[in-house]
């Protein structure tokens, strides 16, 4: 019976692999639009973190450890942000992650700028339009998205 019980504790305590970290969220791109597409995303995201978890692997195609541990470390928002903007930065995800993690205080906007996608740039606005086509999936995980990006040049593939 103590075993039983021991061992329900621990399938509780570490059994979900999908399970974030709750850190304080904050849309820093820029951008009022991109700002408020984010924040729904991540309230979205608190609401099913499995189904963030699925729709960011599926629809960026980044492995699911990977999501897993930017999700320690990141809010679900960040990670969203980390994931559109290895893409349109043509970057890979981790080092996507790290970079903004070592400087959270710039903001999204500053790291997009910095990863060559200008304010106003058409790269700018392809990613705005591709937020909005992603982010509106309802983060269910089923969405297909688009291979292209990360596919390109094997910085973004699953390893």
């Amino acid at each position: 019976m103590k075993k039983n019980i021991l061992a329900l504790f621990v399938m509780l305590a570490f059994g979900a692999s999908t399970q974030a970290q709750i850190v304080k969220f904050t849309a820093t791109v820029g951008d009022p639009e991109m700002d408020n597409m984010l924040t729904s995303i991540h309230n979205q995201a608190l609401k099913d973190i499995t189904a963030f978890h699925n729709n960011v692997v599926n629809t960026f195609n980044i492995v699911g450890s990977k999501v897993d541990a930017a999700l320690k470390i990141l809010a679900p928002g960040d990670v969203y942000m980390a994931a559109q903007l290895s893409v349109s930065a043509n970057k890979p995800f981790d080092e996507v992650v790290k970079t903004y993690s070592a400087n959270k205080s710039k903001g999204w906007g500053a790291m997009a700028k910095e990863m060559g996608i200008k304010p106003g740039s058409p790269e700018f606005h392809a990613m705005k339009k591709s937020m909005k086509s992603k982010g509106n999936s309802g983060n269910k995980g089923n969405s297909k998205g688009n291979a292209k990006g990360n596919s390109g040049n094997g910085k973004g593939k699953k390893k």
